[in-house]
């Protein structure tokens, strides 16, 4: 049965939705968690508490109880590096964000739902990234809605992803911003220059930059973006063309630069570096652990990150297994779908056939350079003695997700959804045990709160089959086509300047 326009957008909605509803019932399994488990949220928590009274911390800044009785217990068994806000080294947007919701937590005796409250906030930070997944996906694949729908379910049930996201860290904003920064630049690149486009990548930046230190190279491939794209714009001469390229380019680092600059300055002053990491290291006596290298050709590395993907960060003993190690095996399953659909693709365009968009084939490779520098970015991280947290590529999630879905609709059923749907419950099911396998570990044995969650998160990836079963490839209109649409081959697209030089 086809599907006008209208009920084409209205189906992405559900099935989007239904993504967004998933991830905040399996999110809010995770806030049922008692405060300050992983380690690390205590350190955040106080960060933030500390900005509400108008203090920066650094990392050697002892975390203050403020009459929570619950952290000064947590912090009685800790060594003298765990009782410091030792993430003190990151810029302090999102501390800022969820300092008022710890304030008056704390100035009204109820600490603890301070805490809930930020956690609360962090969910909401996330979720609202999950709708920045699609828009993107959308940009980059316009006459395929499906795939949107299908990237930001699989996005949003990542069991490490939502588990991470129910805690009071700044990673949530990392990957809001991050994926924000990625929309911006995507829609520069393929709809071409202009001021208001600038100005979205450069704004975006800044925010990424004033979030994580990881934010920073965020900024470097939204510059690189601003640079293509100008430069294929067109122009009179070749210098000029390249001195307005750098210009556009250098527009979003210099926002970026004096949006956060200033902290990095200050840890270079304070730490010997911009990020802190060296004295972040030295303070808690790691050790090297080999070169970049020697780290690539280690499985044990790679068996850890698949694990930490399934699980969450903290890894306390006991939380693995036998299902944990072998889970990486469903990644297969995309892997198997992209070969095959590299398989009935003809070797070269056709006349009149399918032919690639340079501009969003470039875009999509700007995805793919951002999770290529952050997974040597961690390579780096764990070389210098750190730990392998999976959390932080988070930020390239959206192309994680996208090459997922695409693998998962090119199956046998695809075009329904089917393997995709399957996936989503396999993971849903993958987020139930580990949730529940961490709460027996830390000694909580209460059944309810799946009694109460599973029924709606059911009906959430319900929403999500219905909108992949019903959705059909469209043209860039908005009309549904009987066959998936091919995508323009030229640059130019909705009215921006041809390829040859016209307006920007």
């Amino acid at each position: 049965m086809m599907v006008d326009a209208r009920g084409q957008r209205g189906l992405l909605r559900l099935g989007v939705g239904g993504a967004v509803l998933a991830f905040v019932l399996l999110a809010t399994l995770w806030m049922y968690v008692p405060a300050y488990q992983p380690t690390d949220e205590a350190s955040h928590v106080a960060y933030a508490r500390e900005l509400s009274h108008g203090r920066l911390p650094r990392i050697d800044t002892p975390i203050p109880s403020d009459g929570d009785r619950r952290l000064a217990v947590e912090l009685a068994g800790r060594d003298g590096p765990h009782r410091t806000i030792w993430t003190a080294n990151h810029p302090p947007l999102y501390y800022a964000l969820v300092a008022l919701p710890l304030r008056l937590g704390a100035e009204t005796a109820h600490p603890l739902r301070g805490v809930l409250a930020a956690r609360l906030l962090s969910v909401g930070l996330s979720a609202l990234g999950l709708v920045v997944v699609a828009y993107t996906v959308l940009q980059l694949a316009p006459g395929r809605p499906q795939l949107a729908v299908a990237a930001t379910g699989l996005v949003a049930l990542l069991p490490s992803f939502v588990g991470i996201s129910a805690r009071v860290y700044n990673d949530s904003l990392a990957f809001l911003s991050s994926t924000a920064v990625l929309a911006a630049a995507v829609v520069f690149v393929v709809r071409g220059p202009s001021a208001a486009r600038l100005a979205a990548v450069a704004a975006t930046a800044g925010v990424a930059a004033l979030t994580r230190a990881s934010g920073l190279l965020v900024v470097g491939v939204a510059g690189l973006a601003v640079l293509v794209a100008v430069w294929r714009a067109g122009g009179r001469g070749r210098l000029r063309r390249l001195g307005r390229a750098v210009a556009w380019a250098g527009t979003v680092a210099a926002v970026a630069a004096a949006a956060a600059g200033w902290f990095y300055l200050r840890n270079l002053s304070l730490y010997g570096d911009p990020t802190g990491t060296a004295a972040l290291l030295d303070q808690f006596g790691r050790a090297p652990k080999g070169s970049v290298l020697e780290l690539v050709a280690q499985p044990g590395f790679w068996r850890l990150q698949q694990q930490r993907l399934w699980g969450v960060t903290s890894n306390p003993p006991g939380l693995g297994g036998a299902l944990t190690s072998r889970l990486w095996l469903l990644g297969l399953l995309p892997v198997a779908g992209l070969l095959l659909a590299g398989a009935r693709r003809p070797a070269g365009p056709r006349r009149g056939g399918w032919r690639p968009d340079p501009a969003r084939t470039v875009a999509f490779a700007l995805g793919v350079v951002l999770l290529g520098l952050l997974q040597l970015s961690l390579l780096q991280f764990v070389s210098q003695g750190g730990g392998a947290h999976v959390r932080y590529l988070f930020p390239a999630l959206v192309s994680v997700g996208l090459v997922a879905a695409a693998g998962l609709v090119a199956l046998p059923g695809g075009r329904r959804g089917l393997p995709v749907v399957a996936m989503l419950l396999a993971v849903a099911v993958v987020n139930l045990w580990v949730w529940w396998r961490y709460l027996h570990l830390i000694g909580i044995h209460r059944p309810w709160p799946l009694v109460v969650v599973v029924p709606p998160l059911l009906a959430a990836i319900g929403l999500q089959a219905v909108a992949l079963w019903r959705l059909q490839p469209t043209d860039r209109s908005g009309e549904p086509l009987g066959e998936p649409a091919p995508l323009p081959h030229r640059w130019q697209v909705e009215g921006v300047g041809d390829a040859a030089g016209g307006r920007a």
